[in-house]
């Protein structure tokens, strides 16, 4: 395929034009090229097509994509060149030769070899042959937005510069006649260019033609007398002199040597994954508008900001012909002390010209005469590797035509006014692809899972991926799994990250060297972390400081880049409250925490602990979705002051969505290192919050590691609140008999010591009993449960007791005791705000107003009781609530809105693993069924659930599944296999210790 941008945007194949689209498609396909190779996001996309998007915008962009995806699917190969990359991003694959800007880009780059060779007749070739690959102005005809026009604007300017190089050449070579048709067309397309004026006139003379020469030099004063009523520049007036005196110099192939500094050093030709920072700062630089310009690249040691800030400067080189200065400011090289600012204006201005005796001593001269010296000239500045803004201040230029670009391992603020372009690491593609570049593509080719994996392991750092590629290279024959395999190693893993003079460790080292002595210890206190994503808070434990002494150290530490902002999860905006280590960084703050006495650690990881301990407490009272009633474990622990802590629990739900990987990952660190006590402390206190998010999985793994590690240490008081947590976890989760024993295993440590958990322990046992159909028994849990809970004042507990007992009832048949119990749970729910009390209580009473058929009111009490789950992000209680409020839609003549509500909770139910729940939802999609003459289904489904009851041992449930089992086999006219299901159901009835009818399981 042949892809066109150097005009209007076009695809050929096999020497057809393919149809594109409409203008804003081809702009989306510009993009595309632009960008070729690379993931571009919707966002940008939106952005190269609108300039003000409408709200269907992305909408309208997946048509442009699909309809692009066919256009570009060319025969012969297995696929669209249209591809989806990344999360959300889309891709143009494009050859090597297929893109004119490729080959544009190529025969320009041999056009300036040979000028810098002096091979003048090649590089006018060259450079001729360049330009006659446009054919009009970028985007001829399509519309665009900000960023592509951005990108337009820049190829135009390069396409400008291009010609006017290869006129100067021609003209040196006495060739004026084959410049002069280009020029005169580009002049009067830009027509305040001055330089092509100059060209002009210079090739109209130089063929003989000096008349209309000034004929040229008079169009051109009259126009920008009339548009901007100023006159030529000082260049032209003089040509123009010279030509009416007959005295033109001659043309030079370029500025003459030593005319103007080009301090720029050599560095990679590849910038790798940094298109869109490249774009940003090429942008700023070719920006017209009045200077000065300064700019400033900062981010963590290796991650390749001089890479960058020299690959910007050298494509916007030519916009500043008096010159391109390099300073290295050594504000992070090993064994130097950072240059001071007046050293620094010194070798400025010697290389500006000013006679050494004439450099001042002092800052603030040198400083001034620096400003005056270049405030009439169009220069480019970088100063690399900036220790802070004090130092860099003194160094910029203060005239319009001039821009500073700055390379810093920190955030520079204060006194200095600069772009900032914060750089982080790679992506894993632009990681994998610098790997490649450096140990050989077609290794990475043959195992790129194990080039993924040493990406990944060098944490996509560019430094670590130059030594790793590095070292690769110098051993063709090594794997790369091999290491990958020594850099698993974490140990090993910075020794490794080692290649001569380049190392990650010593790179981190600098940064580390710098920071103020209180940060230094704060890095070390965080190297303790088992996780690198953690909260500010927990730096205020580990220092037993206040939380604004740690909030000031984080401040310093992320301006150094040695933290980085995190997020919370789904919001790509920092929240201010939450940090993360690169992985790398990580490593050397493990290894500088090892350097402090381990009573010095061991108390940093105590208080640690306390405070998460507290905040989960403190959440969970706010919460109130624990029957227990969540009191505090009497562990003496360190903890924030209460106005703090409150702050940050101020939305217990969302405070535990984003901690909770941390404090999970707290309690599995302190079972290990020896913080027995508060880790199972905070692994029990965590069960509100397992149950609540439906975290089933993680609360299984934290607890049970937590109990075998209590059970290891002969801590019973500990074992007591892991079995009844477990035991909580096993019940939702249909495995009775394990939660019996957890109980009981509670009960045996004494529980009657401790009657908070006593009445939890009695609740829990009540449950189950009843569940089983063990009514006696049920009565006699739920009664202690209530006592107990009436006795140590817990609301919810009392609350919990007494819907159980009304559930009981309501199983037996004895709807007016149920209902009275469920009124009363209501009433002591909503008095304590214990919300799982509430819908508890509603979805019981749906089922006392269900079993007296008056269904439109239990709809009205299942319908609240879900609003309110809903709410708590209870899925679990939610769907319980919209299983029978779809059984009601059926019974209400609603059969569609009823099936679906029953689809979704049978989904639910096995998602979290429910199978009472899913037994629930298959026997009310049973009745469903019947409801709508569908009996060979409903059969299906009553069997299936009926099989679930029989394996989990619900006997009152699996009385009432065989029961509709029965009356799906009447409703297919198997009216004998009825009658002897039906019989089964009536000897499990008659087996439960006393029989009854209705109820809720999952109550």
């Amino acid at each position: 395929m042949e892809f066109q941008v150097l005009g209007r945007p076009d695809v050929f194949h096999g020497g057809e034009r393919l149809d594109t689209g409409p203008p804003k498609q081809r702009a989306v396909l510009t993009a595309l090229l632009l960008y070729r190779n690379q993931g571009l996001s919707a966002d940008r996309l939106v952005k190269s097509v609108w300039w003000e998007p409408p709200r269907a915008a992305r909408s309208n962009l997946r048509l442009y994509l699909a309809s692009l995806r066919r256009v570009l699917r060319p025969p012969g190969e297995p696929g669209t060149r249209v591809r989806t990359v990344g999360a959300g991003g889309y891709q143009l694959s494009v050859l090597p030769g297929e893109l004119d800007l490729d080959r544009f880009d190529g025969l320009v780059e041999e056009g300036e070899r040979a000028l810098r060779a002096g091979w003048l007749p090649v590089a006018a070739d060259r450079l001729e042959q360049a330009t006659r690959l446009w054919r009009g102005r970028v985007l001829d005809g399509v519309p665009c937005g900000p960023a592509l026009h951005a990108e337009a604007t820049r190829l135009e300017e390069r396409r400008l510069a291009v010609v006017e190089q290869w006129a100067r050449a021609r003209l040196v070579l006495g060739q004026p006649e084959a410049t002069i048709a280009e020029l005169g067309s580009l002049a009067r397309e830009n027509p305040l260019r001055e330089r092509l004026w100059e060209l002009l006139m210079r090739a109209l003379y130089g063929a003989g033609r000096a008349s209309e020469a000034l004929a040229t030099y008079a169009r051109l004063r009259r126009m920008l007398a009339g548009e901007l009523g100023v006159d030529p520049a000082p260049e032209l007036r003089r040509l123009h002199e010279q030509i009416l005196r007959g005295e033109v110099q001659p043309t030079s192939a370029g500025p003459a040597a030593g005319a103007a500094p080009r301090q720029l050093p050599t560095g990679p030709r590849h910038c790798y994954g940094r298109t869109v920072e490249l774009a940003d700062l090429r942008r700023l630089l070719t920006d017209p508008a009045p200077g000065p310009l300064v700019v400033a690249v900062d981010g963590v040691a290796g991650v390749g900001k001089s890479v960058l800030a020299l690959a910007a400067a050298r494509s916007g080189a030519d916009r500043f012909p008096d010159g391109q200065l390099y300073v290295d400011l050594r504000g992070a090289t090993s064994g130097l002390i950072p240059l001071r600012p007046v050293d620094a204006l010194g070798r400025l201005l010697r290389t500006l010209g000013v006679r050494p005796d004439a450099v001042p001593d002092e800052e603030a001269e040198a400083a001034a005469l620096f400003r005056s010296v270049v405030a009439r000239r169009r220069i480019l500045l970088l100063l690399d590797d900036a220790a802070s803004a004090d130092q860099v201040r003194p160094l910029l230029p203060a005239g319009p035509g001039c821009a500073t670009l700055i390379t810093s391992r920190h955030v520079l603020s204060g006194p200095i006014d600069a772009h900032r372009v914060p750089l982080g690491v790679l992506s894993t593609d632009d990681a994998v692809a610098m790997l490649g570049r450096l140990a050989g593509s077609a290794r990475v080719a043959a195992d790129p899972a194990a080039a993924a994996r040493v990406a990944a392991l060098c944490g996509h750092l560019p430094l670590a991926l130059q030594i790793a590629g590095t070292r690769l290279a110098a051993r063709s024959r090594w794997p790369l799994a091999a290491l990958a395999d020594r850099l698993a190693a974490v140990q090993r893993r910075l020794d490794e990250l080692a290649s001569g003079n380049l190392s990650v460790r010593s790179g981190i080292e600098l940064t580390y060297r710098g920071l103020s002595p209180q940060a230094r210890q704060a890095f070390r206190r965080l190297g303790l972390l088992p996780v690198r994503d953690f909260p500010g808070w927990a730096l205020a434990a580990l220092l037993d400081a206040p939380l604004p002494t740690a909030e000031r150290l984080l401040e310093e530490l992320t301006a150094a880049h040695l933290v980085e902002p995190g997020a919370e999860p789904g919001n790509p905006a920092p929240d201010g409250t939450r940090f993360r280590f690169h992985d790398l960084i990580r490593l050397y703050a493990q290894e500088q925490a090892a350097t402090d006495p381990p009573h010095a650690r061991a108390g940093a990881l105590h208080r640690l602990l306390g405070a998460g301990l507290s905040l989960t407490e403190q959440a969970g009272a706010r919460l109130a979705a624990d029957f227990l009633g969540v009191t505090r474990h009497r562990q003496a622990r360190w903890s924030l002051p209460r106005p703090e802590a409150d702050r940050i629990t101020a939305d217990p739900r969302a405070w535990y969505e984003r901690e909770h990987a941390f404090l999970v990952a707290l309690v599995d660190h302190g079972l290990t290192a020896g913080a027995l006590r508060l880790a199972c402390c905070l692994a029990a206190s965590l069960t509100t919050f397992f149950q609540v998010g439906n975290r089933f999985a993680e609360w299984r793994r934290t607890q049970t590691a937590a109990l075998a590690a209590a059970r290891r240490g002969g801590d019973r008081r500990a074992a007591r609140w892991l079995h009844r947590g477990l035991g909580e976890l096993d019940t939702i989760q249909d495995r009775y008999a394990e939660a019996v024993a957890h109980f009981r295993a509670a009960r045996a440590t004494d529980a009657a010591k401790d009657p908070e958990y006593e009445a939890a322990i009695a609740a829990g046992l009540g449950y189950l009993h009843r569940l089983r159909g063990e009514y006696g028994n049920a009565l006699t849990e739920f009664t202690r449960a209530g006592t107990l809970s009436g006795t140590t004042g817990n609301v919810n507990g009392l609350a919990y007791a007494t819907s159980g007992l009304g559930v009981v009832h309501l199983e037996r048949g004895r709807l007016a005791d149920a209902a009275a119990c469920f009124v009363e749970c209501l009433r002591l729910s909503r008095a304590a705000g214990y919300l799982p009390g509430e819908a508890q209580a509603l979805r019981s009473l749906g089922q006392v107003q269900r079993a007296r058929a008056r269904h439109d009111l239990a709809a009205r009490h299942f319908l609240h009781a879900k609003r309110i789950s809903d709410g708590l992000g209870d899925r679990v209680g939610a769907a319980h609530a919209a299983c029978w409020l779809g059984e009601m839609r059926v019974r209400q003549g609603r059969p569609a809105e009823g099936r679906l509500l029953l689809a979704r909770c049978l989904w639910v139910f096995r998602d979290v693993g429910n199978d009472w729940g899913e037994a629930g939802a298959l026997w009310a999609l049973a009745v469903a069924q019947l409801a709508a003459g569908r009996a060979a289904a409903a059969r299906r489904r009553a069997t299936q659930a009926v099989d679930i009851w029989r394996r989990i041992d619900s006997p009152h449930w699996l009385a009432t599944g065989i029961e509709t089992l029965a009356d799906a086999y009447d409703a297919t006219g198997d009216r004998m296999t009825g009658r002897r299901v039906r019989q089964e159901a009536v000897d499990v009835r008659r087996r439960l210790t006393d029989g009854g009818a209705g109820g809720d399981g999952a109550v």
